[in-house]
């Protein structure tokens, strides 16, 4: 099976594109090729490793166990910091553990704790500009732990490994360089379709219990802003979430074709209120990367 293509990230007006993507479905071949895919860019661009933080969520997990499965080389650490639960920490820790595969010659401890390093910056810009909130104190954790994975994967030859999904890139649910590597394999793929194919690949794992608490746990930042991440969107399932982009994106295609009618204009403006809509409409910047700035569109 050829590896799979890579793609730049959707304009945030190509709704027939995000429909397109939101209409992916789990199977075998899937799961397969984005193995193929992780397996061929290791090679094809000569770095020796993947480097990736090890949340206990299902998408770092599910990343894991596939690369462990593909026996594809790879450093994964579970850095908790400050907020992250015990359980959390466990699973990430259990995660690790378990599907654990190391280039040739790394070896390193699974658990590396940041609360001393992070607790040091924040006091210091604290120092610096005293009003912070939850969502500014998360960030600073999540660039903390990137930190070390940068610094690890420059050290080793390697990239950091992305474990955002769809859903996540949509209503702008990461941190900029925090939580962001450089290769994206389920960034495009809706969170749905991930815990499908996490299922999958845990009927081929010699041991799926980590990836299988993982799939059962609550989905959660481990930044302390909420109780879960379902929370922060206003959504009760990412099914759900997904449904909404599907129910918006049809009606921005209906009245970009001038089809829309006053009821449909209306439900439009109702799904633009909801907290993933709301999120999407907000977070533009976040998907369209460095503004750059043209030098020849000088005008005398």
């Amino acid at each position: 099976m050829a590896a799979l293509p890579r793609m730049e990230c959707p304009r945030d007006d190509d709704f027939a594109l995000w429909l397109d993507l939101l209409a992916i479905e789990p199977s075998e071949q899937l799961l397969d090729a984005l193995g193929d895919f992780l397996q061929e860019y290791l090679r094809s661009s000569g770095l020796k490793a993947y480097v990736m933080g090890l949340s206990g969520g299902i998408d770092s997990s599910f990343l894991a166990a596939l690369l462990h499965h593909r026996r594809i080389p790879y450093l994964g650490f579970c850095l908790p910091i400050a907020t992250n639960t015990p359980e959390e920490t466990a699973r990430g820790l259990s995660v690790a553990q378990a599907y654990g595969n190391p280039p040739k010659g790394a070896s390193f401890a699974h658990l590396q704790d940041f609360t001393a390093l992070y607790q040091q910056i924040s006091s210091t810009f604290a120092g610096i500009c005293p009003g912070s909130s939850p969502v500014a104190e998360g960030n600073l954790k999540a660039r903390t732990r990137m930190l070390f994975l940068y610094h690890m994967a420059q050290i080793h030859g390697g990239c950091v490994l992305s474990t955002d999904q769809l859903d996540e890139l949509l209503t702008g649910f990461w941190t900029l360089h925090g939580d962001v590597g450089d290769v994206s394999p389920i960034q495009l793929v809706p969170k749905s379709v991930e815990y499908d194919l996490a299922r999958m690949l845990c009927a081929r794992l010699t041991d799926p219990a980590p990836l299988q608490a993982a799939i059962e746990a609550v989905p959660t930042d481990g930044l302390g802003i909420s109780r879960s991440d379902l929370d922060q969107l206003g959504a009760e399932s990412y099914a759900q979430v997904e449904d909404i982009f599907r129910e918006y994106f049809q009606l921005r295609l209906k009245e970009r074709d001038g089809e829309l009618s006053a009821d449909e204009a209306l439900r439009r403006g109702e799904l633009e209120q909801m907290g993933p809509v709301r999120r999407f409409l907000l977070s533009g910047f976040k998907r369209g990367g460095a503004v750059l700035v043209d030098p020849r569109r000088v005008v005398s």
